[in-house]
Parts: structure tokens; sequence; C-alpha cells
């Protein structure tokens, strides 16, 4: 079953259900979605390397990867905000994470990392999607409207012509109709 009325699907073979196209490419597309995955998958196999006893400097490249493709754009925009001179939760967590590789915890460092970069991907998830369901929305604007007038009756008018103060009809859906 299709998640939106307004969106097209792809059935796959073998009826499992269906994911709209705009939202698989969408989430793809976000890079923040990228960079999160990226620095999961780094962290994992710095902890796999850590588990598995292999060379430290094994593990501590891996997480260093990982802290670079999941910090630098919260490090990014923590340099922003000390040049502005404030304080904001992406300059803290950069802190965080560079003084636990400064202690040696580069595997608590990167776990650090990993959050805030799923977060911030989820984030950018709810923002993207809350724009396609407005965009959606206004895509369903009607170009007419019926505007009621106590002199001619009904008026068939563009919808960007109404004004505050004019009185359409009530529109009620055909399920809701009494």
């Amino acid at each position: 079953m299709p998640v939106s009325l307004l969106e097209t699907t792809t059935a796959p073979a073998g009826g499992a259900p269906s994911v709209p196209a705009s939202r698989r490419a969408g989430l793809r597309a976000l890079p923040e979605v990228r960079w999160a995955a990226l620095a999961t998958a780094l962290f994992a196999a710095g902890l796999a390397a850590r588990l598995a006893h292999a060379p430290g400097a094994v593990a501590w490249v891996l997480f260093l990867a990982c802290y670079a493709a999941g910090g630098w754009e919260p490090g990014l925009a923590g340099l922003r905000a000390l040049h502005r001179k404030t304080l904001d939760v992406d300059l803290l967590m950069v802190f965080a994470a560079v003084a636990a590789a400064a202690v040696g915890q580069v595997l608590d460092g990167g776990l650090l990392i990993v959050i805030f970069a799923t977060s911030g991907a989820l984030e950018a998830v709810a923002t993207h999607r809350t724009a396609q369901a407005v965009r959606s929305l206004l895509n369903l604007a009607p170009e007419q409207a019926t505007r009621l007038d106590g002199v001619d009756g009904e008026q068939l008018v563009d919808a960007a012509s109404l004004q505050v103060g004019d009185v359409v009809p009530r529109f009620s859906p055909p399920c809701c109709a009494r």
C-alpha cells in the first residue's frame, strides 16, 4: 500500500510492500545520511579491529576516519559558531570527541561522533520528508476557486486572486458529506 496517495510506488516482485521511489532515492541523496552511514561503518570496522586484537594503529586510523566522516560537518558548524562568539552543541560535541581522543579513548569519541552524525541524519530525513509533504500539498492547490458573492451568487476566479475576507463554499469530501 502506498505511503501517500501523492507518491508513485514501484512494486517489487514477490508481493513485498512497495516503497515510494522518491523516498528511496531521496534518502540516499541526502549527504548527512551518507556521511552518517560512512561514519558508522568506519566505527564498526574500528571496533572489529580492536576486538580482533589488530595492531592499535589500525583501530586508531579507522576511528580517526570515523571522526573525519561524521564530524567534519558539525566541526565546521562549530567553528562558525566560535567565529560568532557563541557556543552551540556542534562545537561542544567536537570538543568532547577530540578530548576523548586526546586521552586515548578514541572508541568513546568515535561512538559520540556516530551518535551525533546519526541524529543529524535523522533530522535531515525528517526535514526532507516535511519539505516533500509541503510541496505535495502545494501541488494540490487549485488553479481556480469559487467565490461566494452576495450579489451575483457564485463566481469562478483565479485562486491567487482571493483576498482575506472572501467567502468560498465549504468543501466536504465525498466520504464525509451528509
